[in-house]
């Protein structure tokens, strides 16, 4: 037998009297064969968080190994980090990516009993979740480049900009009819009473084709707005960037909005702990793109990503941005435009103009923004002008409609 097996029998014959035991929530069989195990996997940094309920099996093995830390104190990331480093060392064990479920109110991963026919076997077939993890880590390795790995996430993010703009080539810039008063003639008749004549035209224009793309950026930690910023253009790109970051490419054409870090005022809290903890996990950040028939968000950093907006099709459920998904369409020009309308025409309340991402945490209809962690409010400045617009416009018409009737008396003046 391999001398790694070994090393590690201790680990198996402990894990399988916990998984049995049913006295830790959350670590159960995922099969009747008992071949396949769920262990809880929430995040330390969770408002909900429990820490004697979802640290228990990673406290538990910490203690069987003698490594807890001082009375008194508790370290769940590092419990963690020592139990999931032995389970992934371990030939006897083999995460079931597929079967795990990380983004839910209460995540779980699923690992397998590697069969001892298996361990150190040539022949086995390799798990391709496991392969890509290893060809990730080897990406990572300290002998390739910084360089090379910003180069490369530029490159993917040039890459899905460029498919975004392809697909919209047809797509021409919205025209919202927007309608304007001349300004009044005033005609006189010779025949017959003296008569002034008052004619106000309305009259509509569209908007120039090439309409503005713009960004209005909110940052808040808990409620607490600790950064905002407007950038005029079609791209821009919400990020971590780390305290000593590698020197942007200058192939990059994106402007970046560096989430920052908790206030030192406000650092010793326990909530910007968790905050300080969750931000790395968003370095590489969410793309936004704004094109002719909306705007557009994809995400490529590790951290989770929900969002609402008033153009989801799902708006009493959670919107996840997936990773490797096509990039979603977060706000929709066309929709816009019929509220627009619709506002202008028939009145009832003005058209949304933002949308709300989450970082890290699920974000439902009805959630309070204000209780999570770090969140990020996108308005966009070119839609919230064209509703002032239209409310200049129904001032106007308002204005002339309490006017009524106008009488003018004419007096002759005398010549000199």
């Amino acid at each position: 037998m391999p001398s790694g097996i070994r090393s590690t029998r201790r680990l198996r014959s402990w894990m399988v009297d916990q998984v049995s035991s049913g006295k830790y929530p959350g670590l159960v069989w995922d099969d009747q064969n008992k071949t396949m195990f769920r262990i809880p996997w929430k995040h330390a940094g969770k408002q909900d968080f429990r820490s004697e309920e979802d640290a228990a099996i990673f406290k538990a093995w910490a203690e069987f190994k003698g490594k807890l830390t001082e009375a008194g104190r508790t370290d769940p990331a590092s419990w963690k980090t020592r139990l999931r480093c032995a389970l992934n060392k371990s030939p006897e064990f083999s995460e079931v990516t597929e079967r795990s479920q990380l983004d839910i109110s209460e995540p779980y991963k699923v690992y397998r009993l590697v069969p001892i026919s298996e361990q150190g076997c040539v022949n086995v077939k390799p798990d391709p979740s496991k392969a890509r993890t290893d060809r990730r880590r080897k990406r990572r390795s300290p002998s390739e480049s910084e360089e090379e790995l910003s180069a490369k996430m530029i490159k993917e993010e040039q890459s899905a900009v460029q498919k975004i703009n392809m697909e919209m080539e047809a797509v021409s810039e919205v025209n919202t009819q927007v309608v304007e008063v001349t300004e009044p003639t005033v005609t006189l008749k010779n025949d017959g009473p003296r008569e002034i004549q008052l004619n106000v035209t309305f009259e509509t224009s569209p908007l120039p084709s090439t309409a503005p793309h713009s960004f209005l950026v909110s940052v808040q930690f808990l409620g607490k707005e600790v950064l905002k910023r407007e950038v005029r253009g079609s791209d821009v790109k919400i990020t971590y960037m780390p305290v000593a970051p590698v020197p942007p490419s200058s192939q990059t054409t994106f402007p970046r909005i560096p989430l920052p870090d908790p206030p030192i005022s406000m650092a010793s809290e326990p909530a910007m702990q968790a905050i300080s903890t969750l931000l790395p996990f968003m370095e590489r950040g969410v793309v936004l793109m704004s094109t002719g028939a909306g705007v557009y968000a994809k995400r490529y950093c590790q951290g989770r990503v929900f969002w609402r907006g008033p153009h989801t099709d799902t708006p009493d459920f959670v919107n996840k941005m997936e990773r490797t998904a096509e990039p979603v369409m977060v706000f929709s020009r066309e929709a816009f435009r019929e509220q627009l309308q619709d506002y202008q025409t028939n009145g009832g309340p003005a058209p949304q103009t933002s949308i709300t991402m989450c970082f890290g945490e699920e974000l439902f209809s009805s959630d309070d923004p204000a209780t999570k962690l770090i969140i990020v409010k996108i308005s966009f400045p070119w839609a919230e002008q064209q509703i002032m617009e239209v409310d200049t416009l129904k001032e106007s018409v308002s204005i002339l409609e309490n006017l009524g009737e106008v009488t003018l008396n004419l007096i002759q003046i005398p010549q000199s």
